[in-house]
């Protein structure tokens, strides 16, 4: 699907740049300290094996470098000299992949230390950016498992069967990746895939993730709303969003009042149209009232919880159809609707203004991360199984993306921020 919107931030153009001058980048603003001391102070069996801060080094730069696989690592090492000088690695002390999934493992069983890591970095983030995280987008995108479906038995057996309209993948797909992700059924609308999914919580204007929750692809979208704003928002009154922008995946009742209510953020969500929404008199679909002629009613604006609505006539907005007046008043009829009563009728921001329109159309930003995060930092191939190294793997790419924010705010190049991260 093609996004016609300039971004922010180039992420493709900081892939760019010089290898080893990206890995610098990244692993000077990963604040690591707490997580690599822990896994210092344990005891390894076996020989003495490789420094721990290189095989951190190591997996951060095969991020960075698109190796697909933990095999790939130790042929970066290899054949780039900058990335092993780097990482701290002479020619003949590589570490092999056995190495590396070892150190893989121990990342797993720190999970907790290595999600803090993440956490730091997004709040060092609203500390650089003062408006980052003002405006959130959610969504989720597919992870497909390293493992065949269609086997009664398959090897990630964390993983299941998840579907999306075809839209969402953004487009028809090749014959070839057909026969791999896809389940053919009768309806051919839907993409099948069998792994999971990625849930995100993005910055609208920055694009860049704020938290993030991976789950097996037969997980309902909606659902993840709570936990991925409880992590996205800190329990502070400045760092509250103005908006939650989401597709209709989302559009439930309980996400609305989550959004309003205890965050007091105006949910930009798509409401799913029925024919049983539409109530002569009352309001059409999205929400709008309407006069007793059938004319939609022109919003005033906010009166503290409440929206305010006109008489189309009367704001100089449409023609009133009625053979009789609805008010002796010359302002015309007023009509006012509690949000609280009902946030997902009547939203904050009605879904007909132009401001809803406006934030509606940020949405796009967290389908740039999607991409970015598959694409350009390797979750498109994954060779890893089961749900938790799945998410280590998925953390160390969304670790490096805002690393990457991180290191050039903290430099000062803000012009490059702006341009650079994505």
């Amino acid at each position: 699907m093609h996004i016609g919107q300039a971004p922010l931030f180039d992420f493709e153009a900081f892939i760019r740049i010089e290898s080893n001058d990206r890995l610098v980048i990244v692993l000077e603003a990963l604040d690591a300290e707490k997580l690599l001391a822990t896994l210092e102070r344990e005891r390894w069996t076996g020989r003495k094996g490789h420094s721990i801060r290189g095989m951190w080094s190591a997996l951060i730069a095969g991020v960075l470098n698109q190796c697909h696989s933990l095999a790939d690592v130790p042929r970066l090492l290899k054949r780039d000299k900058g990335t092993r000088t780097v990482c701290g690695f002479s020619k003949d002390k590589i570490p092999d992949e056995d190495a590396c999934g070892r150190f893989l493992k121990k990342l797993v069983e720190h999970e907790e230390l290595l999600e803090g890591c993440f956490c730091g970095l997004v709040e060092r983030l609203r500390q650089l950016l003062p408006d980052f995280g003002a405006k959130l987008v959610v969504d989720s995108t597919d992870i497909q498992a390293y493992s065949n479906g269609h086997r009664k038995s398959p090897a990630d057996r964390d993983a299941r069967w998840g579907a999306k309209g075809a839209g969402h993948h953004g487009g028809p797909r090749a014959d070839a990746e057909a026969d791999k992700g896809e389940k053919k059924g009768k309806k051919r609308d839907l993409y099948w895939w069998f792994g999971y999914k990625l849930h995100l919580v993005v910055d609208a204007i920055y694009e860049l993730p704020v938290s993030f929750v991976v789950t097996p692809a037969n997980e309902s979208d909606t659902k993840q709303m709570k936990p991925l704003l409880k992590k996205a928002v800190p329990d502070k009154p400045k760092a509250k969003p103005e908006a939650v922008i989401a597709d209709k995946g989302y559009d439930s009742r309980d996400n609305y009042q989550l959004v309003f209510g205890p965050y007091g953020a105006a949910p930009i969500i798509p409401i799913r149209e029925r024919d049983d929404m539409q109530q002569p008199d009352i309001c059409n679909g999205k929400g709008t009232p309407t006069c007793s002629c059938g004319v939609n009613m022109v919003f005033w604006g906010r009166d503290g919880n409440y929206l305010k609505y006109r008489c189309p006539e009367a704001a100089g907005k449409g023609k009133c159809q009625s053979r009789f007046r609805c008010t002796a008043s010359a302002y015309g009829y007023v009509l006012k609707l509690s949000i609280a009563e009902d946030p997902r009728r009547h939203p904050p921001v009605p879904r007909e203004t132009k401001k809803w329109k406006r934030l509606s159309k940020l949405r796009t930003a967290v389908e740039r991360v999607n991409s970015r995060v598959k694409g350009l930092l390797g979750l498109e191939h994954i060779t890893v199984r089961g749900i938790a190294k799945v998410t280590v793997r998925s953390l160390l790419s969304l670790l490096a993306m805002v690393a990457i924010g991180v290191g050039m705010a903290q430099r000062q190049r803000w012009r490059e921020v702006r341009t650079l991260v994505g």
